[in-house]
């Protein structure tokens, strides 16, 4: 994004100062939005919107000023270096307690002007517990998990099992001695410490970060008596939610056989998981910093669509919900993979806006003229390049990034740009942006040349051969619009043009007309998807007279309808040859080898209005527009029951001068003939 934000700036710049209490460049304090607690703020957009490039403006704006954590949960190791994937299947770790460890790390580090770092005693020894505590079952062996043999085959070191077999001893006791129980829990602590490679070797890679959060759960273990502190928490959470017997320690080591039981149970530890980060969070806030109104910490959830970032942000936001006094909580701004429209834009949360919707969702806004004009700026571009940006770049600001940069530089090394090689070398980046899988990508390539679902198969069949069975064929185009689903790019007007640029650069002029013949092959002869797939063959003649015959016939709105979708046609590359017409092809609708007018003011649009869909085309001369309002007009007629081609030829050549295609022209509804 070059550094630059578009239509964003008011989340970043005043309304996200406003959840830290914090200028976004400066050091003055900013007036809280909320000061009994901000929502989670979900940002929703799709791909190349720009929701990455925000994060990375308040991450840069905010880094080394506030706590702050920056995660990317769609990416292996939540995009920490060095840290492996982890898994929900094993005993001692989850995705959510893979996520906490970062997160207390995070924001644990020091941070110059904060004050003291932050603590997490709670969160540090409930995942001390889940991490490194096996809890034996009713016939004295370690925790059962079936399909599991390892975890029956006890492998740990001798030391480690000693110390937990002592420490078993003093927690289960029911009057322990307190001096012997603190000695047992340093040393048990001391060798998981030792071990925890192993220990935590469900997710490798994390053992170091680890290692940092659980030595504040040392001192807890070791110096503080049950009934105070974090244990005393974790004892009074535990009885009142699950009614957990003994002292808090002892509830405390309980509590991990339901992490452990893969179930229902493990979902409830993680939510005394998280609230145990929270309100930790909170306990960082003592009379002092609440006084001097410090800014609120910052977590920054990238892709939290993915992997266990809906549940996490679930549970964010039933720990905003906690009765009781308001408490501090973390300014949490986290973006996901969507279309958005149901969502009002981040423009609307500059100035005095507080929104009250909880959740609250926000959209990012498409990218703006004005804003591909300054992204065109520092060259003098023709006329027409915005436009073409605009059309294939869908709204999204990386794209016409990508677009913008490469017209930039092309005007900059020769002089000029033309519209067709822009494409071609920006096009194949834009789509590996988009549709990442290499795999997936190539199918839909394919498949965009097919004008409905009813020609998919067949086109799959064509292309592919050796795919013989009618269900992996179904699976193959299944897949592909799955995909292109989860993407959150179906229905997207300038992926097709991608898309349909990509098949025709790649396709030769053998292949396109062949192509384009089995698809008309699969589609009923007397139907608009026939005649689209005829045009693209480029036998514009046989269309016309189709049309014309149409004309006699069909209400005037469907016969619109239908010519834009017809001429919405995709076009082959500059070269191309259609292949020979019928020699006996004859208008029937004419009566005579002498076309009428009618016919005429068809041939007329056809050509027309399919040359100006093609998304490179130039803006249309003004002649040419007024070849669309006068054939219009004959269509017409001066009869009543024909009102849609009087309102076409009024609408039609403006929508053209403004940049609208076939099928997208407006038609009146409601004039029947």
């Amino acid at each position: 994004m070059g550094g630059r934000l578009y239509g964003q700036q008011a989340l970043q710049e005043s309304f996200v100062p406003r959840l830290v209490g914090l200028h976004h460049k400066h050091g003055h304090h900013v007036p809280f939005a909320y000061p009994k607690g901000a929502p989670v703020v979900r940002i929703v957009g799709g791909r190349g919107s720009g929701k990455t490039a925000l994060l990375g403006a308040v991450h840069d704006a905010y880094n080394g000023r506030v706590p702050l954590a920056r995660l990317d949960l769609g990416a292996p190791g939540f995009g920490e270096p060095g840290v492996a994937d982890g898994g929900d299947d094993v005993p001692n770790a989850s995705r959510i307690t893979h996520l906490l460890y970062l997160l207390a790390y995070k924001l644990g580090l020091d941070v110059r002007h904060f004050g003291r770092p932050m603590a997490f005693p709670r969160l540090s020894l409930g995942l001390l517990v889940v991490t490194a505590w096996r809890p034996l079952n009713n016939d004295g062996t370690g925790e059962r998990n079936r399909g599991r043999p390892g975890d029956r085959a006890d492998v740990r070191p001798p030391d480690l099992r000693r110390a937990e077999a002592d420490l078993r001893t003093l927690i289960t006791a029911e009057d322990p001695d307190v001096r012997r129980r603190r000695e047992s829990l340093g040393r048990w602590f001391d060798v998981v410490t030792d071990n925890l490679p192993q220990v935590l070797s469900a997710v490798p890679g994390l053992d170091t970060i680890a290692g940092i959060v659980l030595d504040t759960a040392r001192a807890q273990l070791v110096k503080s008596e049950p009934d105070k502190g974090a244990l005393a928490w974790w004892g009074g959470r535990l009885h009142r939610s699950q009614g957990y017997q003994g002292d808090s320690l002892q509830r405390l080591f309980q509590f991990v056989r339901g992490f452990r039981r893969l179930d229902d149970r493990r979902r409830t530890a993680e939510e005394h998981l998280v609230a145990a980060l929270l309100d930790d969070i909170d306990a960082n806030y003592g009379t002092l910093r609440r006084l001097n109104k410090k800014p609120r910490p910052l977590l920054l959830l990238d892709n939290a669509h993915a992997d266990v970032g809906p549940a996490f942000l679930d549970l964010l936001d039933a720990g905003h919900g906690a009765p009781g006094r308001d408490p501090t909580r973390p300014v949490t701004l986290a973006t996901l993979l969507g279309r958005g429209h149901r969502h009002p834009p981040l423009s609307d949360v500059g100035g005095d806006a507080v929104p009250r919707a909880r959740p609250l969702v926000l959209r990012i806004p498409e990218i703006e003229p004005a804003h591909i004009a300054e992204m065109l700026s520092p060259v003098d571009y023709p006329e027409h390049l915005p436009r073409v940006v605009a059309r294939y770049s869908g709204g999204r600001a990386a794209s016409a990034r990508v677009l913008a940069d490469a017209a930039v530089h092309r005007v900059q090394e020769a002089g000029t740009v033309r519209s067709g090689e822009l494409l071609d070398e920006a096009v194949p980046a834009l789509l590996a942006k988009l549709l990442p899988d290499t795999v997936m990508r190539e199918r839909l390539v394919l498949l965009s040349a097919a004008a409905d679902a009813g020609t998919r198969r067949g086109l799959w069949t064509f292309a592919h051969p050796e795919d013989h069975s009618e269900d992996m064929v179904a699976a193959r185009v299944r897949e592909a619009d799955e995909y292109r689903k989860r993407s959150c790019l179906d229905g997207d007007r300038a992926l097709d043009l991608l898309l349909r640029h990509r098949l025709a650069t790649v396709t030769t002029h053998d292949r396109w007309r062949d192509t384009q013949l089995r698809l008309r092959s699969l589609c009923d002869p007397r139907g608009d998807t026939y005649l689209h797939h005829t045009l693209a063959l480029g036998r514009v003649e046989e269309v016309v007279c189709v049309l014309h015959h149409r004309y006699t016939v069909a209400p005037p709105a469907e016969w619109l309808t239908a010519l834009n979708q017809i001429c919405a046609a995709p076009h082959p590359r500059d070269g191309y040859e259609p292949p020979a017409g019928s020699p006996t092809l004859s208008c029937t609708a004419c009566g005579s080898d002498v076309p009428g007018p009618h016919h005429e003011a068809v041939a007329s649009l056809v050509p027309l209005l399919w040359r100006l869909s093609d998304p490179l085309t130039l803006a249309p001369r003004e002649d040419e527009l007024t070849t669309v309002r006068i054939a219009l007009e004959t269509l017409y007629g001066n009869k009543a029951a024909h009102a849609a081609y009087r309102e076409a030829s009024a609408a039609w050549p403006a929508r053209l001068r403004a940049g609208a295609q076939a099928p997208d022209l407006p038609v009146q509804e409601g004039s029947a003939s």
